[in-house]
């Protein structure tokens, strides 16, 4: 069983930050897990615009850059920046980063790159177990149709962004998404997101 982070060894860092995370996850984040330092990179592409907001809310959750992070305190961060900013924004923001950045070679349809989030999700912790950091997986898959699961504690509209974003990198396919049962999202107070995305075969 991992150990999961305490009240107090949050509020040592910022007093800000478990006030700011949702119910569900804000006494399920393990205290152990490590996130890769290329978030940083991603971090700053998505907010490229405000330099400045990136480097306030490093010092914040008190992360060095260039250096792997403690996962909890790059999902605080991802919090932080959408109370700064609004979810909207943050959707907003992932969507550009996820709709220019360069895909493996393998990746050449929108089912390819879908399915890569789960690979790309665990690369990007370091390939901890599923059951610690979370994951992205795919539910469900028939020709022009596929459906996701966002099983991690980072912000449900961030997430969103990523999916928009595959959708408008990969727009000849005419993709569309809705998310399943809305009223059971993480934005809602859920555990899990689940997206429908449609699309024409590649």
């Amino acid at each position: 069983m991992p150990r999961y982070v305490s009240r107090a060894e949050m509020d040592a860092v910022s007093k800000e930050i478990y006030t700011v995370l949702p119910s569900q996850f804000r006494d399920m984040l393990p205290a152990e897990a490590k996130a890769s330092a290329q978030n940083s990179e991603i971090f700053r592409s998505t907010l490229q615009v405000m330099p400045r907001l990136v480097n306030e809310l490093f010092t914040q959750v008190k992360y060095t850059d260039g250096t792997d992070w403690l996962m909890w305190k790059l999902v605080a961060a991802f919090y932080l920046v959408e109370k700064r900013i609004g979810p909207n924004s943050v959707r907003q923001a992932g969507e550009r980063i996820y709709s220019t950045m360069p895909w493996p070679p393998f990746v050449q349809s929108l089912a390819d790159a879908l399915r890569f989030t789960e690979v790309a999700y665990a690369e990007s912790h370091l390939r901890a177990p599923a059951d610690i950091v979370g994951c992205w997986r795919v539910e469900h898959e028939q020709p022009g149709r596929m459906r996701l699961v966002d099983d991690t504690p980072y912000p449900c509209f961030v997430n969103e962004g990523v999916i928009a974003g595959i959708c408008r990198a990969f727009s000849k396919q005419h993709p569309s998404y809705s998310i399943l049962d809305a009223s059971n999202a993480k934005r809602s107070g859920g555990l899990t997101t689940h997206y429908d995305v449609l699309f024409d075969i590649a």
